[in-house]
């Protein structure tokens, strides 16, 4: 079978300013890749491509933490895009090593190794599972602490309000007070003069 070549080269969107955490996150990345990319295509130490595949979602996940932990919305979405390309990427490349794997098995040994194949692709899938949710957990505490940022700012607006009041309030009863004592002073006045 002909093997796919995939492209990990960076694309004209590498220009955009990120924190150097997330480039070095995706340097180790790209090295990583391109290291299993030709143990795949030598066929030799296929075996250590299983360790290089996690190390390679493992960086994935701390750029997409990097991505999620940026400020800007645009470079935000920028980043977020960069590591779902990148996990599609990974997934090709799992997808070469299983079929890497499962040539060399003998016929005889083919149930057995469909089977572990299974395990595998549902135990990955529990693990995208499991990073989905972990992402979700992110984005509400994110969400979270905008709203307590939010309500904090509305309750300095409502205490600041409620002293503007209160002084409005004062102002009002001195009013109250000084109009009292001209109409008591107008009574005795017409009092007199009639």
């Amino acid at each position: 079978l002909k093997q796919r070549e995939i492209d990990i080269t960076p694309t004209r969107k590498e220009t955009m300013t990120t924190t150097s955490s997330f480039d070095a996150y995706k340097s180790e990345f790209l090295s990583t890749m391109e290291q299993i990319k030709s143990k795949l295509q030598s066929k030799n130490n296929v075996d250590e491509v299983d360790e290089m595949l996690k190390q390679g979602e493992d960086l994935v996940k701390q750029m997409g933490l990097e991505a999620r932990g940026m400020d800007d919305a645009v470079v935000k979405r920028d980043l977020l895009s960069k590591v779902k390309e990148y996990k599609a990427q990974l997934a090709n490349l799992r997808s070469e090593y299983d079929f890497a794997t499962l040539t060399k098995v003998d016929n005889d040994n083919y149930n057995t190794s469909s089977s572990i194949v299974d395990a595998r692709s549902t135990i990955r899938s529990q693990n995208e599972t499991l990073l989905n949710a972990r992402s979700a957990i992110a984005e509400t505490e994110g969400v979270a602490m905008g709203i307590t940022e939010d309500l904090s700012r509305q309750r300095e607006t409502i205490n600041s309000a409620r002293g503007r009041v209160n002084e409005v309030s004062n102002m009002a009863e001195r009013g109250d007070g000084i109009l009292r004592g001209m109409l008591r002073r107008n009574k005795f006045w017409q009092g007199k003069l009639w």
